[in-house]
Parts: C-alpha cells; sequence; structure tokens
C-alpha cells in the first residue's frame, strides 16, 4: 500500500508534525467492512496484527506522516482565531489502485498544541457514536466521513466520570474545513492561503481550472454540494448539532459527529445539543445556518471573489436545497414529478406530525401501504390530509404497488435514534461488543427488513425521546 502526504507537503503552516499516543492493552472493536474495502483491506488484513497496531496507534505504515493541523472557526457565531486538530492525527493519504486518494485520521490519538484545555482522548462513548453514525449516514446516501474502525484500550479517560479510551480510525477524500480557510486569512497569510487554494483547485476541483474564475467555480461546488448534504439532513431527520465553521467540510461531508441526534417525535425546532442555550443549530435552523457558514468561507475567498460575484450564489444554495428538498420528500411519499399543489400538501403534513407530535420516520413509513389499510384510530386531522394524499396519488404515475415500493426504498425501515446508541453504549462500557455489531448491521442496510432486528425499527420508548447530548467526549 503506498502512503503520501500531500497536504502536508504543500501546506506546512497548518501542521504540526507528531507521534500518536497509542492505546494501552488495545482490542479491535468493530470494523466497517464497506469503508474497509473503499481502501482495499480485505478481512483477513482488517483481522491481522498491522491493523489492530494501525487503529490503535501503535504502528505507523512506511510513508505516513502524522500531522494535526491547526484552523480556525466561528463557533455559535463567533470568531475563534485559533482552534485545530485537538484530538486528531492525520496519517497520510492512502493511494488505492484504483488511483483513489483516501485520507485516514486517528481520532482520540493524544495531545496536539491545539488540544487547548483537552486531553487529546476520546471516550468509548463517543466513538461509538461517531462510528455509527458516519457509517449509518453512508448507508443513507448522505455525504460522509466514513469509519473504518473502533478500537478500545484499557485506560481510563476523564469526563464527568471515568470513561475507557478508544480511538476511532476516520477516513475522507479530504479532512480540509472552512476554517482552515479562514485561519489563513485572518491570519494575513497571504500566500500560504493561495496555496490552499490551489491545493484544493488541483486535486478537488480541477474541472474548475479552466473557468474564467476558478476559486468562483470552485466556491459555486461548494455551494452546491453543501446544499445537497443539508436537504438530506432535513429530509432524514437529521440535526447536526454543532454547525460551526470549523465543522463544515469543503467537500460537502458531514463531519465531526458530537452531540447529534435523528428526530423521533417531529418537532422542526428540536434542539440536540444541551449547550445550545439559543436553539442556533435547531433541526430547522441548518439550512439557513449552511448559507451563513458559506458567507463566511466567501469573506476568506473574498481576495479572489469580490462580493458582486459571491452574492448570486446565495439565491442558487437557496434554490438548491429547496429543488433537492422537494425531490427527496416526494420521494417518500411516492409521488413523482413536483407540482404546485405538493407544497402545501408536504406542509400540511408535517404539522399534522407536530400537531399530534408523531414519529417522524414511523409516521413516513406508515404510509408505505394501501391507503384503505391504514389505521381507522388515526384523528379527524389524519383522515382528512389522507384523502388529499389519495387525490394526489390518482394523479401519480406509479400504481399503488410502485408508490409503495418506492415509499420503501427511500423512508428508513432502521433508524440511528439516541437511545438505540445509549444502549449499545451501555453494554460495550461492559466490554460487550455483541449490540454493536448487531445495530451496524442494521443500520449499514437501513431500507431493507433484516431478521432478527426488529428491535431497532421499533418506535422509541418514552424515555428515549428526543434525547439532548453534550459536547463532552
Amino acid at each position: 500500500m503506498e502512503f503520501v502526504n500531500r497536504f502536508s507537503t504543500a501546506l506546512p503552516e497548518l501542521c504540526h508534525q507528531q507521534q500518536p499516543t497509542p492505546l494501552q492493552d488495545p482490542e479491535l472493536a468493530i470494523v466497517s467492512q464497506d469503508a474497509a474495502a473503499l481502501l482495499g483491506f480485505d478481512k483477513t488484513f482488517m483481522a491481522g496484527p498491522e491493523a489492530l497496531g494501525l487503529t490503535a496507534g501503535k504502528l505507523l505504515i512506511e510513508g505516513m506522516q502524522p500531522v494535526s493541523t491547526v484552523y480556525a472557526g466561528h463557533q455559535f457565531g463567533g470568531y475563534s482565531p485559533q482552534l485545530g486538530d485537538g484530538r486528531a492525527l492525520l496519517l497520510g493519504e492512502l493511494k488505492t489502485a484504483q488511483g483513489d486518494y483516501w485520507e485516514l485520521q486517528l481520532k482520540g490519538s493524544g495531545l496536539t498544541p491545539f488540544s487547548r484545555q483537552g486531553d487529546g482522548k476520546a471516550v468509548l462513548r463517543s466513538t461509538i457514536r461517531e462510528f455509527l453514525a458516519s457509517e449509518a449516514m453512508a448507508a443513507l446516501g448522505i455525504a460522509t466521513t466514513r469509519a473504518l474502525s473502533l478500537s478500545v484500550g484499557s485506560g481510563l479517560v476523564q469526563r464527568e466520570r471515568f470513561e475507557k479510551e478508544a480511538m476511532l480510525v476516520r477516513m475522507a477524500p479530504s479532512h480540509i474545513r472552512f476554517g482552515h480557510f479562514e485561519y489563513l486569512y485572518y491570519q494575513q497569510q497571504t500566500q500560504p492561503l493561495k496555496r490552499l487554494i490551489d491545493f484544493c483547485l488541483e486535486h478537488y476541483f480541477s474541472d474548475c481550472l479552466t473557468h474564467q474564475n476558478p476559486v468562483l467555480a470552485m466556491l459555486q461546488q461548494v455551494v452546491d454540494s453543501t446544499a445537497l448534504m443539508i436537504a438530506k439532513w432535513q429530509a432524514e431527520g437529521f440535526c447536526h448539532g454543532v454547525m460551526n465553521t470549523d465543522n463544515m467540510s469543503i467537500l460537502g461531508l458531514t463531519i465531526d459527529y458530537g452531540p447529534y441526534g435523528f428526530l423521533d417525535d417531529y418537532n422542526p425546532s428540536h434542539i440536540c445539543n444541551h449547550s445550545d442555550h439559543y436553539g442556533r443549530y435547531a433541526f430547522n435552523q441548518q439550512p439557513g445556518v449552511g448559507l451563513w457558514n458559506i458567507q463566511r468561507l466567501a469573506q476568506a475567498l473574498s481576495d479572489y471573489v469580490p462580493s458582486n460575484q459571491a452574492e448570486p450564489l446565495w439565491m442558487r444554495y437557496q434554490q438548491t436545497i429547496n429543488q433537492h428538498y422537494q425531490g427527496l420528500m416526494l420521494s417518500k411519499l411516492g409521488l413523482t414529478q413536483w407540482q404546485d399543489e405538493d407544497e402545501a400538501l408536504l406542509g400540511q403534513w408535517l404539522s399534522l406530525l407536530a400537531e399530534q407530535k408523531a414519529d417522524y420516520h414511523q409516521s413516513m413509513r406508515a404510509l408505505a401501504a394501501p391507503l384503505a389499510q391504514l389505521p381507522e384510530t388515526f384523528s379527524v386531522a389524519w383522515h382528512t390530509w389522507l384523502g388529499r394524499y389519495s387525490e394526489r396519488c390518482q394523479q401519480n404515475e406509479r400504481s399503488q404497488q410502485h408508490r409503495i415500493a418506492a415509499i420503501k426504498q427511500h423512508v428508513p425501515e432502521y433508524v440511528l435514534r439516541n437511545y438505540l446508541a445509549q444502549q449499545v453504549i451501555e453494554k460495550a462500557e461492559q466490554g460487550d461488543y455483541a449490540e454493536l455489531h448487531a445495530l451496524h448491521q442494521a443500520m449499514s442496510q437501513p431500507f431493507t427488513q433484516q431478521h432478527g432486528a426488529q428491535r431497532f425499527a421499533a418506535p422509541p420508548p418514552d424515555w428515549g425521546k428526543c434525547l439532548e447530548i453534550s459536547c463532552s467526549s
């Protein structure tokens, strides 16, 4: 296998070379075979000693040059001039046999110059949550960083209590964030900023190089990919929780799974982060925050993209996210070809879910049945909407059989609810990883009913609804 270090070679100003702090007595708890396949790692390799050493920070493969990177960011609306990889190390890029490049990053690999008051470690609780979310989101078709593996050590890490240490191997074509651009821009490091821009254009946006203004074309692609990502978040009921600019990927990938959550009862103003006291990152605020964050990136690129050229992109973002969202929700309703009246139909449906405090995913999945067989226990409001929906279905190009099949194809049977993750965490902290493997398997094929996985499709218990998660990890 061939490892290269294109980012640290091109941008040494953003990188600090250092070695990882390995886990004590490591155990490889789980591997995503789907993620491993992207790297060309087979099951034999991932079960071997080399993989255990790599995933626990004990072994570096030839060519790896670990670095932590510095970046800045707007956190909850305020600018923080220096952030960075406080508990992560970029090991390098693996060049696959197909010619693809995948950056591998250890998360929970020890102190860095950017750890601030942290210890550079990761706990099992947060590492399980990121592993599951990364792979569940990928299976839902949402752009995301991937999780190769989760390893556990015998060491203890102090948070609100002492917890088991763990390490995640995260992978992505690139981990470059909006915050990398912001750091160089506000530090007035004009030449390194130009090199960062040129690096991105060469390796990730090469089709923009023929444009009259390549940086403008690159920004336009960031607008489009970010809009698509957030449209999918909204359609799948996903709350990120910490949409700071340092948690925004230049490639439109979902990155940094902290206090995230999928909706249970439909509440458009749901807040999943208990530190978000003002609801800045509430579920229904995410599209607007995405635009605000892109505008912060545009400011960092303002020497190359004048404001009068950037401003038309804000309307493009709004149109793009609306178009994608409408298409995604139309598919969830089993319909084709958006019609003017569909906006009212969808709006009434979501209002009904909110008023009735109905489960978002269970309600959507319930439409995958013959309309005549839907429960009579539905309220009058339900039946009124179902009458409108039935009329709309009669105009649909699909037969009822195909409508039902389409809904099942676009509304997941299995959703990574916070209470499911919590149950897995409690067992894993006792050394039992069987439920982690079972939940991961269910989430890797979320649209297909799987034998023995009924418990993962059940509605959440009252105690498990709308859990708020802290940033502590």
